[in-house]
This record gives structure tokens, C-alpha cells and sequence, in this order.
């Protein structure tokens, strides 16, 4: 991620900015604001690409208190999700007998926990007097330790985003479960079992996708009419398939039926799309409209085009994260392997939040006098804590960015899981 540059510069000396910075007595004494909180909110700016979560899942606007009388418990969430029933045909009844039920409507309730995540930087004191001695050499008006500060809350926060957004891909792809097993050096685990309908669970069709004699158009659109149908879900109802980049890739764009689609698509409806597929000897080039080579560009508009696609929009789920493993930084992914997801269009679910217990005992008054702390909210559910606190003779200082938080899907009973590597029996 780019660094964050021209960040608001402090007319003070680089003693006076660390101390600012570091020191619990950071208040502007005519706002009676920290001057920390004033710093994320003018300065904190996000170098990155929207992250993963926030194309499926909206943040929710309440945040759960801690309970410090339950330390070692996690906080609960709890998401009500609407229950459709089929709606048959009247039945034929003699008269004075009693007609045919429908199933009841209604809601579902499921319920999880919200684990804590943390991301932190550590300096010492000689550390610190090496950066007041660099900036010693800038011009006043230049120096500014608030660029270098607000470049590393930035990473912490984007450590935040990369974490959910590898639970998001998990709680999509799995049906709401999730695990941090295996991502880390940390012992914590943070289980979360799925909580779809077992029936919501299906397989690829006729024949798995990646079978290139598959008609993977039709295989889909099979699915659809069998959810809606079972789901009792109108024709018009916008549903969308969530397919990860390299299943599109690599079985989508190769798939022999969805290369026609995509052709009759271009031929009607995008001829500025035709595509040059061959060269004559002499050097010149010539087009047709048919070709064996079709984008995901183009794979996707013709899933939009309702006139002609045979199946609901297609969303490409595009991400990966790394880890630290104590020696190096593997990548990894949240989505399942061999899983296409198809739910309603829009938001998944949202992201519920509650006060870290960190935060929660450091507001509590009870902290150790020869510690200084000083707390900022970061993007509407994350904390950024910093600390000075003795080493020795000298300090030690460190900032961390804190988060309790979980994706929760909220269209548990229109969640449908695909695994695309199992044909039907």
C-alpha cells in the first residue's frame, strides 16, 4: 500500500511532537478533544483498494459494549433472518372441510461470538530519540513525525481489513463459518459454525463445472429455477452468483457453452466488441463476430443482460491475503476451494462490532500510574491504542489497533452453497 503523504504538518519541536503523540495528556485544552482522535480524523488516509469485505457486507451501525465481568467470554451476536414460504396452487376441497395450510412465515435467529484482532508497531526509547535527532534536520514547518505515525496506523488498519476481509470470503463460502486455524502465530482460536439451512448446501448438477462437456449455462440456470421454485422466490427477484477469480478463469471462460453465450451477446447487443482473430498473409487483419476467446469483462456484462443470459449477474470475488508464519508470509485465501455461491443481489450480511475488553479496562480507570495511554476510534469500529510505559531506565512506546468484530449473513435462508466439483448422484 502507498505511503501517506503530505500529511498535516505541526509547527513544534520533534520533543514536543513525540510527547504529543505518546503522552495520555494529549487534550486540546480549548476543545477538550485528544489530540490523537484529531489526527486519525484529519489524517488518516487509506492507500488501498476498496477492501473485499466492504463489497459484500455493510458495517452495522451499533456497537456492543464489553462485559468485564465476563472476561474470558467472547461478546454474542445475534441476526434475524426472513423466512419466505412456497406459496402453492389453491387446492380443490368439498365444501364445509378445511383447506390446505401454508407453511408459516416468519424469521430465524442465529447467533455466533465476536473475537478480538489485533495489529501493533513497538519502538524504544532510543528509537524514539533517533527520530527526534532526523527530524531535528527538517525544516520547521517540514517536520512532521505525524506522516511516519499516520503511515503505520494506516497498516494496522489495512491488517484489519485484510483479516476480514479472509473471514468475509469464509463466511460466504461456507455458509457463515469461519476459523483463524492456521493463519498465524497466535494460539487463540475463534471458531464459528455455519448456520445455513443444510438444504442450502447443494451440488454442481449434471456434471461437475470443470467437465468440458459441461453446459455450465444451463447447469446454473437449472439451480436457479430449482431455488426459486423450492424458495417460493418471484422470477424477478434480483439474485446474483458470487464466483471466485481463478474458477472464472480457468473454467467460465473455457467452457465451451459459455463462450456461445457470450458470442450471440456480442452479436446482438455489443458489435463494438467483435474481436480481430486473424491476420492475412499479406499482413492485414481480419474480424469476425464468433471467437474461441472471451473476457470476463464480457462474461459478466452478458450475465446482466437479461434479455438473453440464462443465469442471474455474475460478482468475480477477488482476494487473498498473507500471514505471518514466524519465517515467512504465505498467501492465502478465505473462499473454499471449488465453491460458487449463489444468494440474493446486494449485501451478504453485515459487519457487527463491539468495544475490545482492552479498550474497555483501559477507560476503566485502573491502569498502572506509570502508564500513559491514549485511545482513537479508526474507521467506525477499530481502536487505535497508544502506550508509554517503563523499560528499565527508559520507555518503551507502542501502538496497537485493536478490533472485535465479525461478518454475520442476514439472507441465511437464501444463502445457497455450491460445490462445484460433485455432480449430482
Amino acid at each position: 500500500m502507498p505511503g501517506i503523504g503530505n500529511a498535516l504538518k505541526y509547527s513544534a519541536t520533534p520533543a514536543e511532537m513525540t510527547q504529543m503523540l505518546y503522552d495520555a495528556a494529549m487534550i486540546n485544552r480549548d476543545t477538550n478533544q485528544t489530540y490523537l482522535q484529531d489526527i486519525i480524523d484529519t489524517s488518516l488516509i487509506f492507500g488501498e483498494n476498496i477492501p473485499f469485505w466492504q463489497e459484500c457486507f455493510d458495517l452495522d451501525g451499533n456497537e456492543k459494549q464489553a462485559d468485564l465481568s465476563e472476561m474470558k467470554l467472547s461478546p454474542s451476536w445475534t441476526v434475524l433472518s426472513y423466512k419466505k414460504r412456497m406459496v402453492p396452487m389453491a387446492e380443490a376441497m368439498a365444501p364445509l372441510s378445511e383447506g390446505p395450510q401454508l407453511e408459516n412465515e416468519g424469521y430465524t435467529t442465529n447467533s455466533g461470538s465476536m473475537y478480538e484482532y489485533g495489529s501493533g508497531l513497538f519502538q524504544t526509547s532510543l528509537g524514539q530519540m533517533a527520530l527526534q535527532a532526523k527530524l531535528q534536520n527538517l525544516n520547521v514547518k517540514e517536520r512532521s513525525m505525524i506522516g511516519g505515525f499516520v503511515k503505520d496506523a494506516t497498516d494496522m488498519v489495512k491488517a484489519h481489513n485484510s483479516r476480514l476481509s479472509n473471514l468475509a470470503a469464509q463466511v460466504l463460502s461456507k455458509g457463515g463459518a469461519y476459523s483463524s486455524e492456521g493463519q498465524g502465530n497466535a494460539r487463540i482460536s475463534t471458531p464459528q459454525p455455519a448456520y445455513i439451512p443444510i438444504t442450502n448446501y447443494l451440488k454442481a448438477g449434471t456434471k461437475v463445472w470443470t467437465d468440458p462437456t459441461c453446459d455450465l449455462p444451463e447447469q446454473m440456470r437449472a439451480i436457479e429455477d430449482d431455488v426459486r421454485m423450492r424458495k417460493g422466490i418471484a422470477a424477478d427477484y434480483p439474485m446474483q452468483w458470487d464466483i471466485p477469480y481463478n474458477m472464472v478463469r480457468d473454467v467460465l471462460l473455457k467452457n465451451a457453452k459459455f463462450i456461445e453465450q457470450v458470442n450471440q451477446y456480442i452479436r446482438y447487443f455489443a458489435p463494438t466488441q467483435i474481436q480481430v482473430i486473424a491476420v492475412g498473409p499479406n499482413g492485414s487483419s481480419t474480424s469476425a463476430t464468433d471467437t474461441s476467446v472471451i473476457t470476463m469483462d464480457q462474461l459478466v456484462a452478458y450475465s446482466k443482460m437479461p434479455e438473453l443470459s440464462k443465469i442471474s449477474p455474475i460478482h468475480i470475488v477477488q482476494e487473498k491475503q498473507s500471514y505471518n508464519d514466524g519465517r515467512n508470509y504465505p498467501i492465502t485465501q478465505g473462499w473454499a476451494t471449488g465453491v460458487a455461491v449463489f444468494r440474493p443481489a446486494g449485501p451478504a450480511g453485515v459487519v457487527v462490532h463491539g468495544v475490545p475488553k482492552d479498550v474497555a479496562v483501559f477507560n476503566s480507570g485502573e491502569i498502572n500510574n506509570t502508564v500513559s495511554i491514549n485511545i482513537a476510534r479508526v474507521a467506525g469500529f477499530l481502536y487505535l491504542i497508544n502506550k508509554v510505559s517503563p523499560d528499565g531506565m527508559l520507555n518503551k512506546y507502542s501502538s496497537d489497533v485493536l478490533g472485535c468484530y465479525a461478518p454475520v449473513l442476514n439472507e441465511t435462508m437464501l444463502h445457497f452453497v455450491i460445490d462445484t466439483s460433485t455432480a449430482n448422484s
